[in-house]
């Protein structure tokens, strides 16, 4: 990454105030191609908090283009462009529907009370939005979504114990049962493999099972997170019916049919 020297001298002028400050990141985006949030926590002297939530609002105005733990140029990342979270050494795919999945999904958490986030990418997605926030509560099995949570210093994040799932970088089994026997959480974000009007919910793996058992027994609220492509599509077991929550959050390309379905029975949909 490179920042030019007539950058640094313009920032180090003077005090700033939040509009020239926005103003500022925008000419440092544009001029250095890419620059992480901790160099500009750096530069502009403030925290990294400050610096995501001036980088969420320049990419509202269409200013800027946000990745993972840093900003590009608008129109400098295509939508097939992997997001890396190296110390995993896992890629994920930027997908545009999940992220929209993952702001909603954040929306939602107004107080600072526990909510839980599964495994999966989508639930990634949600952890990265949920790093915007000054204030939040954290419990999750997924490994990526504790990694993009733990570049907000202020997140309280605990990671629950169980057996790894390497293939997937979540964890399960009977000693993460054992560690929630004794936790109630406001809210439990969960992704699901398939959505099928005949078989309900399916995931691939028994050790998800476990995983929703445990967390929809101690949630006030339970709400599964899946794209529109999950639709009409079966993977190995069952969870149970669509009505298994009373609320789903998907994109806005979820089939009709489901929608009234949701809506017949009672299951907020947000999209």
């Amino acid at each position: 990454m490179y920042i030019s020297s007539e950058s640094k001298k313009r920032v180090s002028e003077y005090h700033m105030n939040r509009t020239e400050r926005l103003a500022e990141i925008k000419k440092v985006v544009e001029e250095s191609g890419r620059i992480e949030v901790n160099d500009l926590s750096d530069m502009f002297h403030v925290s990294e908090v400050t610096i995501r939530k001036d980088l969420s609002l320049l990419e509202d105005r269409q200013c800027i283009r946000r990745i993972h733990g840093a900003a590009l140029p608008k129109g400098e990342i295509s939508d097939a462009e992997p997001i890396r979270e190296d110390s995993l050494g896992m890629h994920i795919e930027y997908d545009r529907k999940k992220e929209e999945i993952g702001k909603i999904a954040a929306s939602l958490v107004t107080d600072t009370g526990w909510v839980f986030i599964g495994q999966g990418t989508t639930c990634y997605y949600i952890a990265r939005e949920l790093a915007k926030l000054e204030e939040v509560n954290v419990l999750t099995n997924n490994l990526l979504a504790a990694q993009a949570l733990a570049r907000n210093k202020q997140a309280n994040v605990i990671v629950t114990g169980g057996n790894l799932v390497h293939s997937h970088l979540y964890v399960a089994g009977e000693m993460f049962m054992r560690n929630l026997d004794k936790v109630y959480i406001s809210k439990a974000f969960m992704g699901v493999g398939g959505a099928d009007l005949s078989a309900g919910y399916t995931v691939n793996y028994s050790t998800e099972l476990i995983v929703y058992q445990t967390i929809k027994a101690i949630a006030d609220q339970l709400i599964i997170v899946l794209d529109s492509s999950k639709f009409n599509r079966t993977t190995f077991l069952s969870l149970g019916s669509l009505t298994f929550s009373d609320v789903i959050i998907s994109d806005k390309g979820i089939p009709a049919f489901y929608r009234e379905f949701y809506e017949t029975n009672g299951v907020k949909v947000l999209t």
